[in-house]
C-alpha cells in the first residue's frame, strides 16, 4: 500500500504542472540535497553539537523548495539535447549554492566564496578546503562535508535519473552528461533501471565499507564518514590528518583497496557482481589502471628507498599516496611532499589523469589517453603509409570516429583550460609549482598538490582571486568541460530554438 502510494505520488508530480525539465530535475535535486541536511542535523543532535536546529530548519527549507518546485513541474513530452546540458549545469550551481548555506548560517565559514568552494569541493569530490583547522567544527557540519561528496559522487543527476518514472529519449543524454566518462553504458535496455542498479551497486559499496571500517577500528560516525568520501573519492575527513589520523596500517589497506575499486567502472563491477568476469578481464583500460597503479607504486618505493628503505610501512605509504592520486581520492597518511623530486614530477603528471571512465574518480580518464595512443600510434604509419586504413582501437573495441574526434576536442579543450589556469593562479603571486599543481588538481578533481597546496596543507595558501579560478576549474572537471560550454552556450537562445 505505501509503495503504490509512493509511486502515484511520484507519478502525479512528474506527469502534470508545467512542463519544465530543467526546474523539475533541479527541484528535486535540491530536495535530495535538503534530506542530506537533515541527516547532517540528526548526527548533530546526537551528538549534542551546536549547529543541530540550524541544519534541521536549514534542510527542511531545501526539501520543501525543491520538492514544490519538482511538484509544480513537469518532464515534457520531448527532451531537447540542449535542455539536457543547461539541466546538468544549472543542477550543479543549485547543488553549489544550496551546499554552501550551512557552512554561512552555523558560522564554520564567515565569507560566502569560502563557503562556496567548500561546497564545490565537496560536491565535486575534488577534495580541497578551506576549513581550517578542520577539527573544532560539529559533527554535523563535518558530516555535511562527506555526504556532499557521496551524492557527487555517483552523481545527483543519476540519482534523479533513477527516482523519475520518466525522461523520454533524454534519460539516457542526462545519465551520459553525467556519468564521468566519454561514453554511457546502458546496464538494462531501460535508463531508470541503469541509474538504479549504478546506485545500488554504490549504496552496497558504502555500506560494506563503513562495516569494514568500524571492524578495523573507527566508530560508527568516523566509518560512515569515510566511506562517503572513500566510495566518492572524494577525500574530505573529519581530521586534520586526514586518514593518517587513526595511525592504522588495517585501516590503510582497507582504504587502498576501497580506492582502487571505487577507481574502477562501475558498470564493469556490476557485471562482475552478477557473475560476468569476462567484460572486466577483457578491458583494456582496466589492465592499464592496475598497470599504473603498480608500476608507480613501485617506482615511488624504489625512488625513495634511500630515505626510508624498503619494508611494509613504506610499501603500503608507497601504494596508498599513488592510488589517493590515481583515483582523484586526496586522503593522506604519508608527506609526498616531502619526497624526491623524481616522485614528485611521476605524481605531478598523474594528478590530471584519473582512473577509468564510468568509476567516480576525477581526472580525463585513462580511456581517453588509450585513446589518443591509438589515435598517435595510427597518424604515425600513415606517414608511412598514406593510403593506411586503420581503426583506432582500445582493446577489441573500435573507437567510432566521432567519438575519437569528441576525445580530442576535450583534451585539447583540457590542456587549454589548464594553462590558462596555471597561468591565471601564477598571476596572483603564486609560485609557479604551486599554480601548475593547483590547475591540475583542481581540474582533475584530486584535492591536495604539490607546493605550498601539498597534502600537509590546505587552500588557504592560494588568494581569493586564485581560488576562484579553481572552482571554475573544479566544475569543469566534474562534468567534463563540454555539458558546461554547450550549457552556456545555449541559455541566450535557449527559447524557441530547436536542438
Amino acid at each position: 500500500m505505501v509503495t503504490r502510494s509512493l509511486a502515484t505520488l511520484i507519478q502525479r508530480g512528474s506527469s502534470e504542472g508545467r512542463p519544465s525539465l530543467v526546474w523539475h530535475v533541479i527541484g528535486l535535486s535540491v530536495a535530495v540535497a535538503g534530506l542530506g541536511v537533515i541527516f547532517s542535523g540528526i548526527v548533530d543532535v546526537l551528538d549534542g553539537g551546536p549547529d543541530a536546529s540550524t541544519l534541521l530548519v536549514l534542510g527542511l527549507v531545501f526539501f520543501f523548495i525543491g520538492a514544490g518546485t519538482w511538484w509544480e513541474t513537469a518532464v515534457p513530452s520531448r527532451v531537447r539535447i540542449v535542455d539536457v546540458f543547461v539541466v546538468v549545469t544549472g543542477s550543479w550551481l543549485a547543488l553549489a549554492v544550496v551546499g554552501a548555506m550551512p557552512y554561512l548560517l552555523t558560522g564554520t565559514l564567515d565569507r560566502f566564496d569560502d563557503a562556496l568552494f567548500e561546497s564545490i569541493s565537496g560536491f565535486t569530490t575534488t577534495g580541497a578546503t578551506v576549513l581550517h583547522p578542520i577539527e573544532g567544527n560539529s559533527a554535523g557540519i563535518l558530516m555535511w562535508r562527506a555526504i556532499s561528496q557521496w551524492f557527487g559522487g555517483m552523481g545527483v543527476i543519476v540519482l534523479v535519473v533513477a527516482v523519475l518514472p520518466s525522461v523520454g529519449a533524454g534519460g539516457m543524454d542526462l545519465l551520459s552528461a553525467e556519468a564521468p566518462g566519454p561514453t554511457g553504458e546502458r546496464l538494462t535496455p531501460r535508463v531508470r533501471q541503469t541509474a538504479s542498479r549504478l546506485w545500488v551497486v554504490y549504496l552496497g559499496f558504502t555500506v560494506l565499507l563503513v562495516a569494514a571500517y568500524v571492524v578495523a577500528g573507527m566508530s560508527l560516525y568516523d566509518g560512515v564518514a569515510h566511506a562517503f568520501t572513500t566510495v566518492s573519492t572524494g577525500g574530505f575527513s573529519p581530521y586534520n590528518g586526514s586518514l593518517g589520523h587513526f595511525g592504522s596500517a588495517a585501516i590503510e589497506w582497507i582504504c587502498i583497496v576501497a580506492m582502487f575499486i571505487a577507481g574502477g567502472s562501475f558498470t564493469l563491477w556490476y557485471r562482475l557482481l552478477r557473475g560476468s568476469a569476462g567484460p572486466l578481464l577483457a578491458s583494456l583500460e582496466f589492465r592499464t589502471y592496475a598497470l599504473v597503479v603498480a608500476g608507480a607504486s613501485t617506482f615511488t618505493l624504489l625512488a625513495e628507498s634511500g630515505t626510508t628503505g624498503i619494508d611494509h610501512d613504506a610499501l603500503r605509504g608507497s601504494v596508498f599516496s599513488v592510488l589517493t592520486i590515481v583515483s582523484t581520492t586526496g586522503y593522506g597518511t604519508v608527506d609526498f611532499g616531502a619526497w624526491s623530486d623524481a616522485s614528485q614530477i611521476l605524481l605531478f603528471f598523474l594528478l590530471p589523469v584519473g582512473a577509468m571512465a564510468g568509476s567516480t574518480s576525477g581526472g580525463v580518464k585513462l580511456v581517453r589517453v588509450l585513446a589518443v595512443g591509438s589515435f598517435g600510434l595510427r597518424e604515425t604509419l600513415r606517414q608511412l603509409h598514406p593510403r593506411l586504413v586503420r581503426p583506432i582501437r582500445i582493446g577489441p573495441s573500435v573507437l567510432a570516429d566521432d567519438v575519437a574526434n569528441r576525445v580530442l576536442g576535450f583534451l585539447v579543450l583540457a590542456l587549454a583550460i589548464f594553462g590558462a589556469g596555471a597561468v591565471a593562479i601564477a598571476m596572483t603571486g603564486v609560485d609557479v609549482v604551486t599554480a601548475f599543481a593547483a590547475s591540475a588538481t583542481s581540474l582533475g578533481n584530486v584535492g591536495p598538490g604539490i607546493g605550498e597546496i601539498g597534502p600537509t596543507n590546505d587552500f588557504t595558501a592560494l588568494g581569493r582571486v586564485a581560488r576562484g579560478v579553481t572552482m571554475v576549474q573544479m566544475l569543469l572537471g566534474r562534468l567534463e568541460i563540454y555539458p558546461v560550454l554547450l550549457a552556456l552556450a545555449a541559455v541566450p537562445g535557449l527559447r524557441g530554438r530547436r536542438s
